[in-house]
């Protein structure tokens, strides 16, 4: 079983009838208002094969009874996205609990807009944001905000200007609105490519991706218990990489004749002789293992006396020719299985990179997920492990019930389910939050099959596919607080390269949506708000933005506020207690108000662009905090939602599970 705290472990991380004649010709009808668009041009999605083969995989992690982790093959350089972009899934004011899934969501923050969602905003983050374990000594990514990831944010080019726009407007009667997450873009960017460099004398090699998740996640953890033993800081594995080369340096004689008097491969005895000249060094005595024993004690002393967590990962003295084959880096020493081979992976993983994202030839689905390499019937599209939960946890929290909102969290729409239990599993591997609705054994007018099911759902073949969790009770699994369960989809006819994957959603699935639309239509005249409207305000930075005073007679949409991009932790000048905004790269955003505008040109004629303001506005960070800033330029304002007025939270949004085939349903998990 996969283990997200095991305590035991070393740095530890992760120890979807109606009956009569009428109603069927309205279900066909309102099947054809949204059928697929014949004329689009499914080359757009297509990609090359790629030559290299597979280079994202999913393994046994090399961090001990920390389950399973990622490999990449390929050695980004620093800045550049690792992996594939991934699905963002908000969590709406959220009451997980204590629950298996409450060991994954990441701050609001790191979807990009979130916080203005709701009061209490959590993002779910499949891929690197679940399955990638962390190492202090050893991260090499984080999650990429200036690239965004949401239909309305999406960052900024060149620090020079932000534009807000996105590629899915939805428009008011469309009834995909809000049944899809808009967060559908997320990167992980690489902060220190070393780290993931695989080495020169390694050919056809990987190395295991750690993400950063921040020094405070393993701080908490460690001072409420969730660790038995240390948990070394990037800092301690850096002293100690200091102290260790020092030790090497002063001692090269007497390390070296330990190696030589232990190694047993002649060809290394004889490469070590000559990288010393062919210098020729007698056996070790035994007054030189003492000697070098006690020095190396000092060593140690002196670690521990600075900070014990230096001297925790410092290896025995007997090891120190294993660390100096890493490279003298204690980080990786201890973890030295994060580097592997290609056919160790293929023998024991599975492949992560089979589909990308593209825009779905589905209409009212959003996105979808395109095969990169061509895949013949029978064959593993991906591999998926799953966290289960059980449908209770996904209704809307105190927070949020008195308001008019949707019941439930967007978070369902992308769980495998089944009406006859109330256990849902959430897949966290790459890309399969992309693949969108086909049904099974249909062909079009031209019988081409691209819009009928091409793969579909199976328990793991998986040498990690926890089978045993089959044949618990209902209760069990929802107190189930390991991972373990693995699910395959599988390709069942041959697929070609930028065909877009497609699994059978269900009848349950379908019988639902085709209820949706009949609601709808009848709810869609409500007065809800247009994300149109919203995106012409951000589209159009020429404007000239109203003061608080000038919007009580000229106001903009009731349901859109004025949000300014704000670091709290930037050294402004706090003069007479006003701000003054200077340009920052941070992605914090909070709800302002203009208060006043001024122009910075003495030509009053030529006052009809925005560039030519700055603007004083209140910026409230929560609260109990605000601050007023003056000097803020045009890109530093924005328009969004207010809170609980997003398309995620709408009330008429669809929701339902994918709904398993009833032969992966366990007797014992269904409704008594």
């Amino acid at each position: 079983l996969f283990h997200r705290h095991d305590q035991s472990a070393y740095l530890a991380l992760r120890s979807s009838s109606v009956s009569s004649q009428n109603e069927a010709q309205n279900r066909q009808r309102r099947r054809r208002k949204f059928t697929r668009n014949k004329s689009y041009n499914e080359a757009k999605n297509r990609l090359p094969d790629d030559p290299r083969g597979c280079t994202l995989y999913g393994a046994p992690s090399s961090i001990p009874d920390s389950g399973l982790g990622m490999y990449t093959t390929v050695s980004p350089s620093n800045d550049e996205a690792i992996g594939l972009p991934e699905i963002g899934i908000s969590l709406i004011d959220p009451s997980i609990g204590r629950a298996l899934l409450a060991n994954y969501p990441w701050s609001g923050e790191q979807l990009v807009g979130n916080t203005l969602e709701a009061k209490k905003t959590e993002g779910l983050i499949p891929s690197l944001g679940m399955l990638a374990n962390s190492h202090l000594g050893l991260k090499s990514c984080k999650i990429d905000l200036g690239k965004g990831g949401s239909s309305i944010f999406k960052g900024f080019g060149g620090g020079q200007s932000r534009m807000h726009w996105g590629p899915i407007p939805w428009e008011v009667d469309e009834p995909g609105r809000g049944a899809s997450s808009e967060y559908y873009n997320v990167y992980f960017q690489v902060t220190d490519a070393k780290k993931l460099k695989i080495p020169d004398g390694m050919s056809n090699g990987a190395t295991e991706i750690f993400v950063d998740y921040g020094e405070e996640w393993f701080a908490w953890r460690e001072r409420n218990g969730a660790f038995s033993g240390m948990i070394p800081f990037e800092k301690h594995f850096i002293r100690a990489d200091a102290m260790i080369k020092r030790f090497v340096e002063e001692n090269e004689y007497l390390i070296l004749a330990n190696i030589l008097e232990n190694e047993r491969d002649q060809q290394r005895l004889e490469k070590s002789l000559q990288q010393k000249e062919n210098q020729l060094l007698s056996p070790m005595k035994k007054d030189d293992l003492k000697l070098l024993n006690n020095k190396y004690q000092l060593l140690l002393d002196e670690s521990t006396k600075e900070d014990p967590k230096i001297a925790y990962v410092l290896p025995p003295v007997d090891q120190i020719h294993n660390l100096i084959d890493v490279g003298l880096s204690t980080a990786r020493y201890s973890v030295p299985n994060s580097l592997q081979s290609t056919s160790w992976l293929d023998a024991h993983g599975f492949c992560m990179d089979n589909m990308r994202m593209g825009r779905s030839t589905i209409p009212q689905a959003g996105m979808g997920a395109f095969a990169v390499r061509s895949m013949p019937e029978g064959s593993i599209v991906a591999t998926t492990p799953v966290v289960t939960l059980y449908q209770d946890l996904l209704k809307v929290a105190k927070e949020s019930k008195n308001r008019d909102v949707n019941d439930l969290q967007l978070l369902i729409n992308y769980c495998f389910g089944h009406p006859n239990t109330t256990l849902l599993m959430f897949p966290y591997s790459s890309t399969i939050h992309f693949i969108n609705h086909g049904a099974t054994n249909t062909n079009d007018q031209a019988g081409n099959d691209s819009t009928s099911a091409n793969a579909m759902l199976r328990w793991s073949h998986s040498e990690y596919h926890a089978s045993e969790l089959l044949e618990k009770s209902l209760q069990e699994m929802q107190e189930l607080q390991k991972t373990g369960l693995m699910i395959d989809i599988v390709a069942t006819r041959n697929i070609s390269i930028g065909e877009e994957i497609l699994i059978d959603y269900g009848n349950d699935w379908v019988e639902k949506w085709d209820e949706h639309l009949v609601h709808w239509e009848e709810c869609s005249n409500d007065n809800v708000p247009s994300p149109s409207a919203l995106m012409r305000l951000n589209n159009d930075q020429s404007s000239i933005l109203r003061t608080r005073s000038e919007q009580n007679s000229m106001p903009y949409p009731s349901h859109v506020q004025t949000v300014c991009y704000f670091s709290k932790h930037h050294d402004y000048d706090n003069s007479e207690g006003i701000l003054r905004w200077q340009f920052t790269t941070t992605t914090e955003m909070y709800p302002c108000s203009i208060l006043a505008r001024e122009s910075f040109r003495n030509d009053q004629s030529q006052l009809d662009k925005s560039d030519t303001h700055l603007y004083m506005v209140h910026v409230i960070i929560d609260d109990s905090t605000d601050a007023y800033v003056v000097n803020v330029p045009r890109y530093g304002i924005f328009f969004a939602e207010k809170a609980y007025q997003s398309n995620q939270l709408l009330k008429c949004g669809f929701r339902r599970f994918i709904s398993l085939a009833d032969d992966m349903v366990p007797e014992s998990w269904k409704k008594q």
